[in-house]
């Protein structure tokens, strides 16, 4: 019985709670971990290891299918935005891994695009009569209106991750913080000007929440879980320290999306909740987010429900209830990857930052 996990990179905590759902099941369960770099903390991690090109290279999907073909697995999930992106939009790969009887969690290939552009992902959201706020691109800050000395806004990049580009600046401060963000955006060939690959859009008002919304693999669409928590510290790009809250005030814009989107298994939004109890949608990550360990640590249980959906074992609801007010906090290790590379240290010159 085996399900394969690409692009784990440091979130080791999900092999181990999947293992955890085999166990609790009674199975007996292999998982692969699928990395470009055989020297990520999760690379050796599995009970197999398997590396596959990168997602750019012309060979991934042939050896994602090649693959897939030889270990036969039920579940094939990624960590990575852009991964996803070649998974589900670019190549194909995820209805031809379907067409082999393989799940493979996600939303509608329309969506996908969506989530990847946050300003296509804004006008879907309002087409859905999901609020959100006014998003516009970096280059056409004239249609933004109330720009105010003491307004506050978000800048970041369009196709961005993990808030790359990230500034939150006030009104007379905007210009410069999207010409700043516009320095960082990757090379577009379609593009001219690189501000087109900003956005801006106002400071929601409240707390921000990062909300777990959860559709069948069997029967994409309908909500079957919905789990929140308040963020408490941030740390590049995730959920640092959080808070379990009821996840009420959410559910009807997580139902909404999850139609809309054509869910299935996991996705990760984050929304703000204002002093009336309105929530408001910012961000929509489709696939296990950083804030997922803050849920699952108060009980919810999606690896459980996964594993129980692709191999038919009935489990109770308990999978979807958690305590709210428990507060959770991330913290650092660190595992020996690789042994006798000489090789690495000798033919690098400069440190990798990411």
């Amino acid at each position: 019985m085996t399900i394969v996990i690409g692009s784990a990179g440091r979130r080791l905590y999900l092999i181990d709670w999947f293992r955890a759902a085999f166990d609790t099941l009674g199975l007996s369960g292999r998982i692969i971990v699928a990395e470009n770099d055989a020297s990520s903390a999760a690379a050796s991690y599995g009970d197999e290891t398997r590396l596959l090109p990168r997602y750019t290279d012309p060979a991934y999907g042939e050896e994602v299918l090649r693959l897939v073909d030889e270990v036969e697995p039920r579940l094939f999930l990624t960590a990575n935005d852009f991964e996803l992106m070649q998974l589900h939009v670019n190549s194909g790969i995820a209805d031809a891994l379907r067409d082999r009887g393989v799940f493979v969690p996600g939303v509608s290939a329309a969506w996908q695009v969506g989530c990847a552009d946050k300003l296509r992902m804004a006008q879907m959201l309002e087409d859905v009569d999901v609020p959100t706020p006014k998003t516009v691109k970096g280059s056409d800050l004239d249609l933004l209106t109330d720009v105010g000395e003491n307004g506050e806004f978000v800048v970041k990049h369009r196709f961005g991750s993990r808030s790359s580009g990230l500034a939150v600046v006030t009104g007379g401060d905007v210009d410069e913080a999207v010409v700043n963000s516009a320095k960082s955006v990757p090379p577009r060939a379609d593009r001219t000007d690189p501000r087109d690959d900003v956005v801006v859009q106002p400071r929601m008002p409240g707390s921000e929440y990062g909300v777990d919304i959860v559709s069948s693999l069997l029967d994409p669409g309908p909500l079957t879980g919905v789990f929140a928590r308040r963020k408490l510290r941030m740390r590049a790009g995730e959920s640092d320290k959080a808070v379990t809250v009821d996840p009420g005030p959410f559910r009807e814009a997580s139902g909404k999306i999850a139609r809309a989107a054509e869910l299935s298994g996991l996705i990760d939004v984050d929304m703000f909740l204002d002093d009336q109890g309105r929530a408001s949608v910012i961000d929509i990550n489709p696939r296990f987010g950083g804030g997922y360990p803050f849920v699952h640590l108060a009980g919810a249980d999606v690896p459980l429900y996964y594993v129980s959906q692709i191999f038919g074992i009935p489990i109770d609801e308990g999978w979807n209830q958690y305590e709210a007010g428990v507060i959770s906090a991330k913290y650092q290790e660190t595992r020996v990857t690789a042994r006798g590379s000489q090789e690495i240290s000798d033919s690098s010159t400069a440190v990798e930052h990411t």
